[in-house]
Parts: structure tokens; sequence; C-alpha cells
């Protein structure tokens, strides 16, 4: 997910799509906050809330951000949109269950301020300073072999590993723009905010053989 302060509600979705490379994607309908969080069908799905342009990417575009990034360098997809958002405050999260996998980022006035990652397969990697919501949960850590560790209240002779918090990382990183935990609200009505859904349209097969002639 990407979230980014909008606070002059620009809407123009095309030059979104253009700016994180997806111009092949095209509008296939309508959506929910809730269901595009983790649409699992490689969609690209666009709205709004509170104040936000929020850009669901399923893995799409958050992989050169997050996964594969290895410095404070911005992506080309990340350039693309600080031009349209050159003062805006942009938050890119991502996690994923199946190898305890979370990372974000912090872009601000066009400069990426901070980056982490870490999974159950590699270990911490960061770049930049802590941000406050980080370091609220970095509070309760203590180090042991290099690598940071949490007590588990319920049961203090179990430890819990960074990778097994993800959703205490991306969710708390998520909410410094959404104003809301989306695991931890009182209400359900986030889920429900319109967005819409863009897909990968196919080539027909009389278009492909005249793209091979023209090439």
């Amino acid at each position: 997910m990407i979230i980014i302060e909008n606070p002059d509600k620009f809407n123009d979705e095309k030059a979104i799509l253009k700016a994180i490379r997806k111009t092949d994607f095209q509008i296939a309908g309508d959506t929910t906050f809730g269901a595009a969080l983790y649409p699992r069908d490689e969609s690209i799905n666009i709205g709004h809330y509170k104040g936000n342009l929020v850009i669901t990417d399923d893995y799409l575009v958050t992989t050169n951000s997050l996964e594969r990034a290895r410095s404070l360098e911005l992506t080309i997809e990340e350039r693309n949109l600080c031009k349209l958002f050159p003062k805006s405050e942009i938050i890119i999260v991502a996690c994923h269950s199946v190898v305890n996998f979370h990372g974000y980022s912090l872009i601000q006035n066009g400069r990426k301020l901070r980056l982490k990652t870490i999974s159950a397969d590699h270990a911490l990697l960061e770049f930049g300073e802590r941000t406050i919501e980080e370091e609220k949960l970095y509070a309760d850590s203590y180090q042991k072999d290099d690598a940071n560790f949490w007590k588990d209240d319920a049961y203090p002779d179990e430890e819990y590993t960074e990778d097994q918090l993800m959703e205490d990382f991306t969710f708390t990183m998520a909410k410094r723009r959404l104003g809301i935990q989306l695991d931890q609200t009182e209400t359900d009505e986030w889920m429900e905010i319109p967005f819409n859904k863009y897909t990968k349209q196919s080539v027909g097969w009389m278009k492909r053989i005249y793209n091979r002639i023209a090439r």
C-alpha cells in the first residue's frame, strides 16, 4: 500500500498509473478499501481516505520499493510520484505472512528518509533514522545475538522475533497517515470506502501479430 498526503485532492488516476508505470492497466470496476487491501488479483486499486490518496498494489509496485531496495535511493516509481506530489509525505508499507516479511519506507519532500525490511529469511535491513512510531515499538525490545526480541506478556518464558511483529510495525506506520490502525479499529467504516480497481488488459491475438510486424 502506498499512502500519499493529498491536501489538494489530486484525483487524476491516469497520471497516477503513469507514475507507477502501469499505463497498460484499465478501469475494471469499483471495490472497497477493505477488499483492495489484499486483492490477490494483481490489480491496482486507487482511493482516498482522510486527506490521503491510497494505492493498493498487490505487491506490483511495493516489491521494488521495499523487497528489492538496498538504499535510500528513490525507485523510478517513487521519483515519478514525488514529481506529482513534491511536498507530500509518502508512506509505503507491505507485509506477507508466508515468510513473515514486512517493510516500509518514508518519503518527505521528495527525499526518502527511512527504509526498513525484514523477514524470517533475511535479517533486518534498515536505513535512515527510526520514526517516532517505530521508537515506541522498539522501546519494549531487547537485543540478543544482534537481533531484536520482545517478551510475550502472557507467556513470560516465550519471546517474539522482529519478523513476527509484522502487523504491529506495518499497521503502526500506516496509521501515521491514515489516523487509524487497520487491525485495531473500533469501527470498520474504513473498509467500505470506495476504491477504483484497475487491471492489466490482455492484448488480443490480432494486435499481438500487428505489434510483431510493426517491430
